[in-house]
């Protein structure tokens, strides 16, 4: 397969107005296509401070409520929380598939999970609290939009309590708070911190991956650079910018920013496999293998390609298969409620009730009292266990 012939399957992609800050020296080592895109800086119209500001009048009534302005943190933090979830749990709503700035967000009241991860950072500044936007490991999870399969990236917000939180540790302080608006997949451990830049970066990089499943790729480019000026070390940009190099017929730049993207993180599987698949097409099979095979030593090693396999061949009622997947999570893992809760679930329809039971065990020992982990043992407690086809 060619090179265009390459760029023309299927891609895919990480996905996680005012003047520009000042801007960043641009990496020495990316050859840029402004030319052939027609770059203009002027297509990118957020900075940092834009992506984080609130509208005026949303700012003056914060101001001006007692409750979002007096007493202590946990009652700023309940006040937040208000804000966000309403007394029902319903005010904001999910929305994938399109980034916006917090004051679009608020306006919105619906958003991404990063769109409402920096809305909630944004009024937890506003309420003078500890707050920041972390990133965190979920099973690897597609969306697809015409030609371009989308990878799913999560983030969600940190609340610190009032003590130093030590970042070694990888459960939570006690008082932290994580406001996840995912938590079917957000993880309550600690995630990776991101600056304001990185999560600059982030949004960028969302946008530009909106403008290219849009064939919109002028726009995509000027994205995409400036993710990379953003954060310079973010290698989804790079592994994005180079599907977008294939496309534009430069195998080359695009080979050199996947190989960039591997010497800045040499676990983005998406870059590995791109990276693949490009030599595999220009009939570069040894050097293919190599990739290949780190590839296959990654999953190997991930307990979230074996948590994510195990979800997926339970949606296919594939029971034993994901027992398999979902056993392979927990060999190389420790304390993953999702894992214990979905291998109970595998065991139970595979018809190992009673390692079911045990995994039930193992739920109580990490959450004693859990509502999810209770509801789960009612329903097997209810539920005669039928053997399922075969």
């Amino acid at each position: 397969m060619g090179a265009r012939a390459l760029a023309a399957a299927m891609l895919m992609l990480s996905f996680s107005g005012c003047s520009l800050a000042p801007r960043v020296p641009e990496p020495e080592d990316v050859v840029w296509m402004d030319q052939a895109f027609e770059y203009d800086a002027a297509l990118v119209n957020v900075s940092a401070a834009t992506l984080f500001a609130l509208d005026d009048s949303l700012v003056h009534s914060l101001r001006s409520t007692p409750a979002a302005t007096e007493g202590g943190p946990s009652g700023r933090r309940a006040y937040l929380l208000r804000l966000l979830f309403g007394s029902d749990m319903k005010a904001f709503a999910y929305a994938g598939g399109h980034s916006t700035v917090a004051a679009e967000t608020w306006r919105n009241q619906r958003g991404d999970c990063l769109s409402l991860s920096v809305l909630s950072v944004a009024l937890a500044r506003m309420l003078n609290l500890q707050a920041e936007l972390q990133e965190v490991p979920v099973p690897a999870s597609f969306d697809r939009r015409g030609n371009v399969d989308f990878l799913n990236a999560h983030v969600n917000v940190l609340l610190r309590n009032d003590q130093s939180l030590h970042l070694s540790d990888p459960w939570l302080a006690a008082g932290a708070v994580v406001i996840d608006f995912e938590p079917t997949i957000g993880s309550r451990r600690l995630g990776t911190s991101l600056s304001d830049s990185a999560v600059l970066a982030r949004f960028l990089n969302n946008v530009a991956s909106e403008r290219l499943a849009q064939r919109n790729h002028r726009a995509a480019y000027a994205h995409y650079k400036a993710a990379i000026i953003a954060e310079p070390t973010y290698s989804a940009s790079y592994n994005n910018l180079a599907q977008l190099y294939l496309i534009a017929g430069n195998p080359d730049g695009a080979e050199a920013l996947l190989r960039h993207a591997l010497s800045l993180n040499a676990a983005n599987d998406l870059a590995l496999d791109s990276l693949y698949r490009l030599l595999l097409s220009q009939d570069r099979a040894a050097e293919a293998h190599v990739y290949e095979q780190r590839l296959l030593e990654r999953r190997h090693r991930d307990p979230y390609y074996w948590l994510g396999l195990g979800l997926e061949r339970l949606r296919q009622a594939q029971y034993t298969e994901a027992v398999e997947a979902l056993e392979r999570a927990q060999g190389l893992t420790n304390g993953f409620g999702e894992v214990h809760r979905n291998l109970a679930i595998a065991y139970w329809h595979s018809g190992q009730p009673h390692k079911a039971r045990d995994q039930l065990a193992l739920l109580d020992a990490l959450d004693p009292g859990d509502a999810g982990t209770m509801q789960l043992r009612r329903k097997f407690n209810q539920t005669a266990y039928t053997p399922q086809p075969r």
